[in-house]
């Protein structure tokens, strides 16, 4: 296979690809995935290694060196294109398995989870006095932590939902009750790494749907319940919700967070970070995005159930 044939078969669908990864971490990753691909690396130690450069990344922006932030941020961008690649590399041999995928969404929150509050210290360090200066920081902050994973939760649901009505070939992500009938079925013969990660993973998509449904009521949160995919179905499904689904892939998924840190990190202005998080995209998110998919997931499921 070609290269450019090989890169495109490493995507998932274009329509639910964020731009941020499909123009600059996917076309990385593919590079990192492209030189592993006959090599015995398997995808869940490259998604170790992208939480391993998170962390590094983390370490950095604390600790004081020459050029640290700089280092930090190449290694916030290299933690992202790893977290790409090794979705990537499973595509590209065919071994995509519901394991790997819990496991790059739990490495996604222990990413940030080292990321994010590092990011805070940077802030703080040059905004902490007066005092109230200090902890006007620390609340923005945390405004802007919360927020940003109701973001991405939001991405994460309706990408799932846009490829169960879009897409035969590819399935991506689950709701909480299949989740747990999965874990349930293979609880007594999980190893030690799974008795790790399912806790975390019932955790993470049980918080997701509790995100999901205070953005949006009228949207499924099970997939199990969704009418079946027919032209007719995906026809109707991008006619009404073409458009705030374009906002959310847009601004909302984890590449976009992950490339915002980067730039954060690289030129050390952690503040703007923050204010465009907290004003700018929470004013999209809450006043542009979330009653305009409101409106959408009504009249789209209307239309599918009459």
């Amino acid at each position: 296979m070609g290269f450019w044939d090989g890169y495109k078969a490493s995507l998932k669908p274009i329509d639910v690809e964020e731009p941020i990864d499909r123009w600059v971490h996917r076309p990385l990753g593919y590079v990192v995935a492209r030189v592993l691909l006959p090599t015995p690396v398997s995808p869940d130690l490259v998604t170790l290694f992208a939480i391993f450069a998170g962390w590094g990344a983390a370490v950095c922006i604390c600790v004081p060196f020459a050029w640290h932030m700089q280092v930090a941020g190449a290694l916030v961008l290299l933690s992202t294109v790893l977290d790409c690649s090794d979705g990537q590399l499973a595509r590209m041999r065919k071994t995509s398995s519901p394991f790997g995928r819990m496991l790059d969404g739990v490495a996604d929150s222990f990413v940030v989870a080292a990321i994010a509050p590092a990011t805070v210290y940077g802030i703080w360090r040059h905004y902490h006095e007066p005092a109230w200066l200090g902890w006007a920081v620390i609340g923005g902050c945390a405004v802007a932590l919360v927020t940003s994973s109701f973001h991405t939760a939001t991405y994460d649901h309706f990408k799932n939902l846009w490829v169960c009505f879009t897409s035969d070939g590819y399935r991506e992500g689950e709701d909480s009750v299949g989740a747990r009938a999965r874990y349930e079925a293979t609880r007594h013969e999980a190893s030690w790494v799974m008795r790790i990660v399912w806790p975390l993973y019932l955790t993470y998509v049980k918080s997701q749907e509790d995100v999901v449904r205070r953005f949006d009521p009228n949207t499924p949160t099970s997939f199990a319940s969704l009418p079946p995919r027919t032209p007719e179905n995906e026809a109707i499904y991008r006619a009404h919700v073409a458009r705030p689904w374009a906002i959310i892939r847009g601004w909302f998924g984890f590449g976009s967070l992950m490339f915002g840190l980067m730039l954060a990190a690289t030129f050390d202005r952690g503040e703007v970070f923050l204010l465009f998080r907290v004003v700018v995209l929470n004013a999209l998110y809450y006043l542009v995005a979330r009653p305009m998919q409101r409106r959408a997931t009504r009249d789209a499921f209307a239309e599918l159930r009459a």
